[in-house]
């Protein structure tokens, strides 16, 4: 379904300081997806090729600049201090497009209804001011002041209104210009100028997210598809030795990605970085791709002295294929020298950066041999990790 005679505005400039939330609701995620991204797909299934603007609050800028590249948007424009002034600063930016019709959502409503959108869409084939839809009231209404009930509302002819709302571009656009009232939404706007406003049937699961007790009623439905998932654990180990034929002050071993000043060398047909070897074979091994000698053999010329990252940036897309998301990697690093606790924060953030995860994901420990054995004996360095994944489920 599709309609070049109308264009969306998606509204995304709440704080949500009602919810106890760190972050604004929109950016709250489910399924590494979030709430406004959420709006962003639901509307593209049904209105596949509709010019869509985000407008942003200035906090949330910098990561809704990110999902408009993501889904290919224009960027977003910057919210008001109130909602109409939101609303206006989204219209100005279809001016060049200048369509006939526009919806207007507040993505704190993330479950949005194909039948809603249809009934929507089908008015903008008609001549209309604005169409809204709405729910009919169920409940006893009355009004009350501390807490005290104190008059009757009668609940005939009484509707809670949602959005999205469709209105016509070009009056709101100009009625919003000239008004220096505020609005709690579209609809208001043309009431408020006398011009009629159609009620279409709503959705009672398009529940706007205000405080904590509505997050927690949509969250099955946020969250519906997440039983496909199940959590599965990678291990990965790798033992380099270090080559004692060359002792120098100007050497140095590869680790996490960064060089670090050694005596001695480590050996190996690539840049020897036991702990990038290491994870990129617990992450291959959750995905069942086998290990990282038979996609990149030690036998094969093209890998000498290759850099590590490569083969992370690999496994990293194979695991991307599938869908997969990483929830944490812990790592232990086994050596007398050098020690680990010196680096491990620039290791992370390198990582975090090949893998584009957050390095709060990531953990990366140093541990000794106590002079026993191999490493002990400063001849080698040794990696184990353990990578916990969030997969598709692939048994039903």
């Amino acid at each position: 379904m599709s309609n070049i005679n109308v264009a969306l505005i998606l509204l995304a400039g709440g704080l949500g300081k009602r919810l106890n939330k760190k972050i604004s609701k929109q950016m709250i995620k489910y399924n590494n997806l979030s709430i406004l991204e959420m709006n962003i797909i639901n509307f593209r299934k049904y209105l596949q090729n509709i010019p869509i603007q985000i407008v942003s609050n200035e906090l949330d800028i910098t990561k809704v600049i990110k999902i408009c590249k993501k889904y290919n948007l224009s960027p977003p424009v910057l919210s008001g201090t109130e909602r109409h002034k939101s609303v206006y600063n989204g219209l100005k930016s279809f001016e060049k497009i200048n369509p006939k019709y526009v919806l207007i959502h507040d993505t704190a409503r993330p479950l949005i209804s194909s039948e809603v959108i249809s009934k929507l869409i089908e008015y903008s084939k008609k001549e209309i001011f604005c169409v809204v839809p709405v729910i009919k009231v169920s409940d006893a209404i009355r009004k009350i002041s501390n807490n005290i009930v104190n008059s009757n509302i009668s609940k005939k002819n009484t509707v809670l209104v949602q959005t999205p709302q469709l209105s016509n571009y070009k009056i709101l656009k100009e009625t919003l210009r000239n008004s220096k009232k505020e609005f709690e939404d579209e609809s208001s706007v043309f009431l408020h100028n006398s011009m009629q406003v159609i009620s279409i049937e709503g959705d009672p699961l398009s529940l706007k997210i205000t405080y904590e007790k509505d997050l927690n009623l949509l969250e099955p439905h946020l969250t519906e598809n997440s039983n496909n998932y199940i959590t599965k654990i990678g291990n990965g180990f790798d033992i380099h030795r270090f080559d004692n034929s060359r002792i120098s002050e100007n050497n140095f071993i590869i680790l996490g990605g960064i060089k670090i000043k050694t005596s001695k060398k480590l050996i190996g047909h690539s840049d020897a970085d036991v702990l990038l070897h290491a994870i990129t074979d617990s992450i291959l091994g959750v995905i069942n791709k086998g290990d990282i000698g038979s996609i990149f053999p030690p036998t094969d010329d093209k890998w000498k002295n290759a850099d590590s990252s490569i083969f992370l940036k690999h496994a990293s897309k194979l695991l991307q294929s599938e869908k997969g998301i990483i929830n944490n990697i812990d790592a232990t690093i086994v050596c007398e020298k050098p020690k680990i606790i010196d680096y491990s924060q620039e290791m992370k953030k390198n990582i975090a950066n090949i893998l584009n995860i957050n390095e709060q994901k990531i953990s990366i420990k140093g541990k000794t041999s106590e002079s026993i054995g191999f490493i002990g004996r400063k001849e080698g360095i040794a990696a184990m990790v353990a990578t916990a994944i969030q997969i598709k489920n692939t048994d039903f």
